[in-house]
């Protein structure tokens, strides 16, 4: 088997490590080569690259008919015309004789000989390939992000001989194009980040202690029944989205107001741009839904009103359409991962097209055992295909979508297979009137729908399970929100196990 020795190993008998229990796994290399070569060789492309009509009509017409689509689903020829149009590639590596990385993917020490070695080697195969046509470049001109968490890096080329020979290693998890967004998809610079302009119906909401406002559909799943058993408290939720409003102190220096008067705590971050506060203010929705305080200034309370909340600015909007919001994402997945006191993390943001990368965030925070709720998807203008989005269609995450006082699907939820939970959202009389939650300013509160608020929402049950008894696994709680769900033991092809019931689980979680 011919073999690359770029690098040498100065043990020739090292064999992989099995799995420890400490924080970082260190995995050994066997031989002296690094990078080996695939028993079965791909050829490098000999036709021109398709042209980006005829690129965009075949993978969004493979998205039509799946209601999927995935880099690994295409040929090499596909793949490298992507990687022209996106100008990146995205390559997730590996010693030759890993297996499994995802089931350790949390404990990698990218700094131990096996891995870093690896690293090295890639990185100057393509700099060596590169250079062998007469280009003139470093590793600051290649390089657009070297994950210091994640066995990947991003790449600022689509040379198809590179391509081909990484498509060819062992070492090679993965190599995809980094941000490819069809041209026929007109990008959604504000999608989620405009406020309703439905007129507020009084019959949306009631009037709750000290001087809050409950959301209508809060009854539906059975939240205020389950406020007698727990409201949140000894809990951080993790919310993923496009940003915060800076003119809400309700998620500022008003979160401990009223009923939510505990010594709660909430904190920012980002992973996109230079401050978690933006223009588009969806994530502050998504704050007032799952978190927001049982106020005593008229505003929407949250689920989880004693909570405690992160939040990570991750991307511009609601829809991934960017590299640069594939890597906010990712990079605020494994943030999210390291912090010890999170234990639900709330996502209603995504894309049609999956991304290993992403699933690599995903698979991390999920390892680190923390319980990912990720909206289903929701339609736009842009949209005719109605499958469930990534990272929500990862069976790692817990994928919720949004549906009808009835039942019925709403006007503008994605659902299908990867569903597992339902939350009503949205009015059968007119769709334009959702869930309550606070706006950018003021008390007064806006509608806000789609599979978004449902998952958030349901995030925000999740948290009440957490609080009722904190010794549950990631596992047990979402096991225990199963059982106590609207179909169980039946899971529909469309919308999972149904709607969540917040009362039964909270009191379920007591004696589990």
């Amino acid at each position: 088997m011919k073999k690359f020795a770029i690098l040498a190993l100065s043990v020739i008998s090292l064999i992989i490590a099995s799995c420890t229990t400490t924080e970082k796994q260190d995995i050994h290399l066997s031989g002296a080569g690094v990078l080996e070569q695939k028993p079965e060789q791909l050829p490098v492309p000999a036709d021109p690259t398709l042209s980006r009509q005829a690129l965009d009509a075949l993978i969004v017409g493979r998205y039509q008919d799946n209601q999927d689509f995935k880099w690994t689903d295409v040929d090499l020829h596909t793949l490298w015309s992507a990687a022209e149009v996106a100008g990146l590639i995205v390559v997730g590596y590996q010693p030759a004789t890993a297996k499994d990385v995802d089931s350790y993917i949390h404990r990698i020490n990218l700094q131990s000989t096996a891995w870093k070695s690896v690293h090295d080697a890639l990185l100057q195969l393509v700099l060596d390939e590169l250079r062998s046509k007469g280009q003139v470049v470093e590793l600051t001109d290649l390089v657009e992000e070297d994950d210091q968490v994640l066995p990947l890096f991003v790449l600022r080329t689509s040379d198809k001989d590179v391509i081909t020979k990484l498509s060819n290693l062992k070492n090679v998890r993965y190599v995809e194009p980094y941000g490819y967004w069809p041209a026929t998809w007109a990008a959604r610079s504000s999608s989620g980040c405009d406020n309703s302009t439905e007129p507020l119906n009084t019959s949306d909401w009631t009037g709750i202690t000290p001087a809050a406002l409950l959301p209508w559909n809060y009854n539906n799943v059975n939240v205020p029944s389950a406020w007698n058993v727990a409201q949140g408290q000894g809990v951080r939720i993790g919310v993923i989205d496009a940003g915060l409003s800076a003119s809400q102190p309700l998620l500022g220096t008003q979160f401990n107001d009223g009923s939510s008067n505990v010594g709660r705590s909430i904190t920012t971050d980002y992973t996109l741009g230079t401050s978690a506060f933006t223009s588009c203010t969806h994530g502050t929705s998504m704050c007032g839904v799952a978190a927001g305080p049982r106020n005593g200034q008229n505003a929407t309370t949250g689920v989880a009103y004693k909570s405690s909340l992160h939040f990570i600015r991750a991307c511009n909007d609601v829809v991934l359409d960017q590299s640069s919001e594939l890597t906010g994402t990712k990079n605020a997945l494994t943030r999210m991962g390291n912090l010890n006191d999170i234990r639900v993390i709330s996502m209603s943001i995504g894309t049609p097209f999956s991304s290993t990368a992403l699933r690599d965030g995903v698979t991390y925070a999920t390892n680190k055992g923390k319980l990912i709720m990720a909206a289903a998807g929701t339609s736009f203008s842009l949209t005719s295909w109605y499958g469930v989005i990534y990272p929500a269609a990862y069976s790692q995450c817990i994928a919720v979508t949004g549906v009808k006082e009835n039942g019925s699907r709403c006007s503008s939820c994605h659902d299908g297979s990867a569903v597992m939970f339902t939350i009503p959202m949205e009015r059968d009389a007119n769709s334009n009137r959702n869930s309550l939650s606070l706006k950018p300013s003021l008390s007064t509160p806006s509608y806000i729908g789609g599979s978004s608020v449902a998952t958030a929402t349901a995030a925000g049950v999740a948290a009440l399970v957490y609080s009722a008894k904190p010794t549950l696994t990631r596992a047990q709680v979402i096991d225990i929100l199963q059982r106590t769900s609207q179909f169980y033991p039946t899971r529909t092809s469309t919308k999972g196990f149904g709607n969540l019931n917040a009362s039964a689980a909270v009191n379920l979680a007591l004696t589990y």
